[in-house]
């Protein structure tokens, strides 16, 4: 899932939001740690900022 949001309240910041889900932590942090990932990461430079969060689900 991803998107923009469509209403902000507080202090929220018009920024695009990506949701992805994982079986377990476990292979959350390995598709962040894989080469293919951190290379795409490395071409990506300065193009972007990011802000990247695991957490367990509920």
């Amino acid at each position: 899932m991803r998107g923009e949001p469509a209403k902000l309240y507080e202090l929220g910041l018009q920024q695009r939001t990506v949701l992805l889900e994982f079986d377990s932590l476990e292979q959350a942090t390995a598709a962040y740690d894989s080469p293919a990932y951190q290379e795409a990461l490395r071409a990506l430079g300065d193009g972007a900022d990011l802000e990247i969060w695991i957490i367990n689900g509920v």
